[in-house]
């Protein structure tokens, strides 16, 4: 295994907003680039951060879609909302996405295939006059994104799978997995969520609507390597590591920017 130079240390809230604060030591020894190309239009997408860029992003077939039919269960609370002109359908809802891309620093080269599936249950409430609309709940939610990055060289390394999985339902509560591994070295991939910021007169305020996510934190055993930041469109990597895990990472920051669904709960 390749020496990996680690910093630990919690990504704080700090200024007037709610916004990623970066610890000293991983600051000191780390780089900042701006993502620019992440907002707009989407044909002929491209990013640009740092020394790297990526070719036009290709994106595949979009794909959702959803049916809802009658909820026939006679439960009391439902048979009570039918007294009041209520009714409750059970709603299901279905989106995959796929795209792939090439990034590249002027030395090395990846190629990014990702694909993205989303599905959610949901319970609507609709009141039988149109005019009040409808109210839908969520009862569970899957989400899953993958990625495979391939290092183009001569000798054509092992391929790295980066996998994210998002569980929600009622009963289990939230589940949530993000790697990125080689089968020899694997990364850890945790969302960072915000609950709290600090206002210009110091004061601190909970954020609105509970926790904003934020973006990723990239981890190896106890030590951060890279953060994606989607508040600001900021990746921020270690320079110290090997060239190879340099484009790996970059190529991950890239399919994680550019994937449809940045929030699940959106």
């Amino acid at each position: 295994m390749r020496y990996l130079l680690l910093f630990g240390g919690l990504f704080l809230l700090s200024c007037t907003a709610a916004k990623l604060g970066v610890p000293e030591p991983f600051k000191s020894a780390a780089s900042s680039m701006k993502m620019k190309g992440v907002n707009g239009w989407m044909i002929n997408q491209q990013l640009v951060f740092g020394d790297y860029q990526t070719g036009t992003v290709k994106r595949g077939w979009d794909f959702s879609s959803g049916w809802q039919a009658t909820n026939l269960s006679f439960r009391p609370e439902q048979l009570l909302m039918k007294v009041f002109a209520f009714d409750a359908d059970n709603k299901s809802v279905t989106e995959k996405n796929k795209m792939q891309f090439t990034v590249t620093n002027g030395r090395q080269q990846a190629v990014v295939y990702a694909l993205e599936k989303f599905s959610e249950k949901q319970l609507v409430f609709r009141n039988r006059d149109p005019r009040w609309g409808e109210i839908s709940s969520s009862q569970s939610v899957q989400y899953a994104f993958s990625a495979a990055i391939l290092l183009v060289a001569e000798k054509t390394p092992e391929p790295w799978q980066l996998v994210l999985v998002h569980r929600e339902d009622r009963k289990n509560g939230l589940e949530e997995e993000g790697y990125l591994t080689d089968g020899d070295v694997q990364f850890s991939i945790q969302p960072l969520r915000i609950g709290h910021y600090t206002n210009a007169k110091g004061k601190d305020l909970k954020v609105v609507g509970g926790p904003l996510f934020a973006g990723y934190e990239i981890r190896v055993e106890d030590g951060v390597v890279a953060v994606v930041d989607l508040l600001d469109n900021q990746f921020w990597m270690l320079n110290d590591l090997d060239p190879d895990y340099q484009m790996v990472l970059a190529a991950a920051a890239s399919s994680l920017v550019l994937k449809r669904k940045r929030d699940i709960q959106e």
